[in-house]
């Protein structure tokens, strides 16, 4: 095969036919953003039914500021193209490598090209770019498109003899067919997250989507599924699968994995590997997941401050080593994570971070406020919510991956109590529920401090930790409830009673453990209780709903200050 200018005048003819000669062009690529020089290209396709020689075929050229036909390219060697095969011609940064290589230079239109058979009959006729002459186009020419597309044949092969119906704008696709046969594309499947944490080590389960975008049925088996974990150190294959049925065009099938993944962070890169597919961008999916708690938690949120100072969330770090949140980001309900304003940044074991939005303002806000734990964002700050109705707002803390830290809701501010923030109460390692309670702090909250009413430490398995014991609901204070015990218990509920057994109030229930309720003294009508001595009792179901035990504690109620 050779490639190059050949000039050669032939004669015109009135009008352009060749609807149905079997070769055809099948796409035409011939603005190239930038220089055009070795991308542009002509692609070929033998849609007769039958192998086709090519013996003698040539590519003309025709410039539509012109007359006549030029042949840009002539087979000299015998080739014969088998049924439904592409042929391309095209430039030397033509990708993949075209089958003849030869430097078109066809110009960006109104311009038109046409392949000949060896005997001189012309098999097709291809007007594009605004062509309207009816000497060179079939019926109308090709719409122009912008650089960087082709126009196509859609479907492949498609030969109406009107050039403006059979070709379309199209993403080039040199030796591919423009509407592939086989394309099986990968998607993670509904229900499994891009990003996630795992309690501990074992097994991520996650399922993806094998689709078929192409027009011919995808066999059983024939579509291998593969995943590979990658971590900091190394990577390996973890887990296969294949499809179990045909997938017809259109067509999706579920694919359920496994993989068995150490503490850490995982890079889980997912292929799909089909021998016949077409379209290789859409045959990859990552998903990221860490297994292992970070143990921080949120641990207070002013969100309705005085005036001229700005609202803070409060970080705490229940472990018992550091934690690098370099990277970190939060986010209201609704908001986008807002990354924090820092370079670097550990935080200590049992230390607490305060991230606001000016975080100068907040230290002169205030007093007491310890400046090396105050941090401000990158962006616009989410401007978290006071009022609602069971819920005021969320704070969603995210690690540098993306990765979800924690999540809490947390309840509206009564009337009358801005200026005051919510304190977490249970602020331990392995907590599933906040509780909150206004902050009774001189200033209204501790931004970068301890909070004093919380708990710091999960209770002893079957028993009631109270504390203060005695309280003083005269004074504003609360009974702090913890309780945690098996795993096989689905179910706690606390009431209270007097010494001789009237109970005086249900507190509640909860079906996540370890957990914390909060009493303030009242009964059931809302009446503060007399000063004395309370019996606490928690009982535990199981699943089934039988009861598995009772656990007890004396709390004492004292007076009001004389």
């Amino acid at each position: 095969m050779t490639g190059g200018w050949i000039s050669l005048a032939l004669f015109l003819l009135p009008q352009i036919s060749t609807a149905g000669t079997g070769l055809v062009v099948n796409e035409l690529y011939y603005d190239h953003p930038g220089a055009d020089a070795g991308y542009e290209f002509v692609e070929l396709l033998n849609a007769s039914g039958a192998d086709a020689a090519l013996d003698g075929l040539t590519l003309e050229f025709h410039n539509g500021s012109g007359t006549g036909w030029t042949v840009v390219w002539r087979l000299d060697t015998p080739v014969t193209l088998a049924n439904d095969a592409l042929f391309v011609i095209g430039g030397a940064s033509v990708s993949p490598a075209p089958d003849v290589t030869v430097a078109l230079a066809l110009q960006n239109g109104p311009d038109a090209v046409r392949i000949v058979a060896g005997d001189g009959t012309v098999l097709d006729v291809v007007g594009y770019g605004g062509l309207d002459d009816p000497a060179y186009v079939e019926t109308l020419g090709a719409a122009p498109v912008s650089a960087g597309q082709s126009i196509a044949r859609t479907p492949d092969g498609t030969d109406t003899g009107d050039n403006a119906l059979d070709f379309l704008p199209a993403d080039p696709t040199p030796g591919r067919f423009n509407v592939a046969r086989y394309d099986v594309a990968i998607a993670l499947a509904a229900g499994t997250p891009a990003r996630e944490a795992l309690d501990g080590p074992g097994d991520a389960h996650l399922a993806v989507e094998l689709v078929s975008l192409g027009i011919a049925d995808v066999a059983a088996a024939s579509v291998s599924v593969s995943v590979r974990d990658s971590t900091t150190t190394t990577t390996s294959v973890a887990a296969t699968a294949h499809n179990t049925g045909v997938i017809v065009p259109g067509g999706v099938e579920r694919v359920p994995l496994a993989v068995t993944v150490g503490a850490g962070y995982h890079w889980l890169v997912i292929d799909a590997h089909h021998a016949l597919d077409e379209r290789s961008g859409n045959d990859r999916v990552t998903a990221v997941r860490r297994a292992g708690r970070i143990p921080v938690l949120v641990s207070e949120v002013w969100s309705a401050p005085r005036d001229g100072c700005p609202q803070f969330v409060e970080l705490y770090n229940a472990g018992a080593g550091p934690v690098d949140v370099t990277g970190w980001s939060l986010r209201d309900t609704r908001g986008r994570p807002v990354t924090l304003a820092v370079d670097s940044l550990v935080l200590e074991a049992r230390g607490f971070l305060a991230v606001t939005s000016s975080p100068s303002a907040l230290v002169a806000c205030v007093p007491g406020a310890p400046a090396s734990r105050v941090v401000g964002v990158d962006g616009s700050w989410p401007a978290f919510n006071r009022s609602g109705s069971d819920v005021a707002d969320s704070v969603v803390v995210y690690d540098a991956r993306g990765i979800g830290v924690d999540a809490v809701a947390y309840p509206p501010l009564p009337s009358g109590t801005s200026g005051r923030s919510l304190e977490r109460i249970d602020l331990y390692d392995g907590t599933r529920v906040a509780v909150w309670r206004l902050s009774p702090a001189p200033g209204g909250c501790t931004p970068g401090t301890r909070n004093d009413a919380s708990l710091y430490a999960i209770p002893p398995r079957g028993t009631l930790a109270v504390a203060p014991n005695p309280f003083s609901p005269w004074s504003g204070e609360l009974l702090r409830i913890a309780v945690d015990d098996d795993a096989v218990v689905a179910r706690v509920a606390l009431c209270v009673f007097d010494v001789d057994g009237r109970r005086v109030i249900a507190i509640g229930s909860a079906r996540a453990l370890p957990a914390v309720f909060l009493w303030d003294g009242r009964d059931d009508g809302g009446a503060r209780v007399r000063p004395g001595l309370y019996v606490l009792a928690c009982e535990e179901f199981l699943a089934d709903g039988a009861r598995y035990a009772v656990l007890k504690a004396v709390v004492g109620c004292a007076p009001p200050a004389r």
